[in-house]
């Protein structure tokens, strides 16, 4: 089973103008590379792209930042412009017919872990209200998504996944058992289309909020829904202006397509404007 060091990769960077996730190599790479005009995108991981920004070696880096992750600091302290560019993000999804609304970040513990504190086989294990149905877990995530690795290290910690979930489902395999099972109870990248009900999450950790949240955009941009890994941009503000049409195209349409193709959530139109703004007042 793949970990989040796998999208953390250590290997070493040269200089280059944007470093970065690993997720985020191919055609946004590309995109970056047409827009502004660059050969030097090395998309090779979080950890080496941040070591490479902070040492003055990369003028932009898009980060992978887990809730206990700080911003960079740069070899002499200079002045960074920060961007909350896209998310990955776990859905929670069951069946249409399922009266739950809601489920807390314990209850996802205790229907999907292995060695659960109260473990949950039916779904009125998860609310006396709910009706007695056996509870079919299952985990979408596929090839270039992290559902499993952020499920597995926000909700598990790392443990590991009880025997019976499936994991890894293709989409049509999630999307079938959204529509034929009642017990369905699916992580998704992306909500589903026509098929399920997205059910909301709260955190209900100690010192974490407990009022639950949709994946809605704004939900998700504004950092209210619990079961997501950010993707923030950081440019050197001395290195701005070499770097002003690929963070221009960065706020684009086309690229947040791109962002969304990949499974993620693109930072709402109304964010990237705003981001756009801020470019050129500097």
């Amino acid at each position: 089973m793949r970990s989040f060091a796998l999208f953390l990769s250590c290997a070493a960077l040269g200089a280059a103008d944007f470093v970065g996730a690993d997720l985020l190599s191919g055609p946004l790479a590309r995109g970056i590379e047409k827009a502004g005009g660059m050969s030097s995108v090395d998309f090779a991981g979080s950890l080496p792209g941040r070591k490479a920004f902070t040492e003055g070696r990369a003028a932009a880096a898009i980060l992978m930042m887990r809730e206990r992750d700080v911003a960079p600091i740069v070899t002499g302290r200079i002045g960074l412009a920060e961007f909350r560019l896209a998310s990955a993000v776990v859905v929670v999804a069951t069946h249409g017919t399922n009266r739950a609304e809601q489920v807390t970040l314990e209850g996802l513990a205790n229907a999907f872990a292995r060695d659960a504190r109260s473990p949950a086989q039916n779904w009125n294990d998860l609310d006396p209200a709910a009706r007695s149905e056996l509870i079919t877990p299952a985990v979408c995530s596929p090839a270039g998504t992290m559902t499993l690795e952020i499920f597995q290290g926000i909700v598990l910690e790392g443990r590991p996944f009880r025997s019976d979930v499936r994991l890894r489902v293709e989409p049509d395999l999630a999307s079938d058992l959204l529509a034929s099972r009642a017990g369905s109870f699916v992580l998704l990248p992306r909500p589903p289309t026509g098929r399920g009900k997205v059910l909301m999450v709260s955190d209900g950790r100690p010192n974490h909020p407990s009022t639950a949240y949709g994946p809605d955009e704004n939900n998700v941009h504004d950092g209210d829904y619990p079961l997501q890994v950010p993707f923030v941009l950081y440019v050197r503000l001395d290195r701005l202006p070499s770097v002003r049409p690929a963070l221009r195209w960065l706020f684009s349409d086309e690229a947040a397509a791109l962002l969304e193709k990949q499974g993620l959530y693109p930072a709402p139109k109304a964010a990237r404007t705003r981001y756009l703004q801020r470019l050129d007042t500097r």
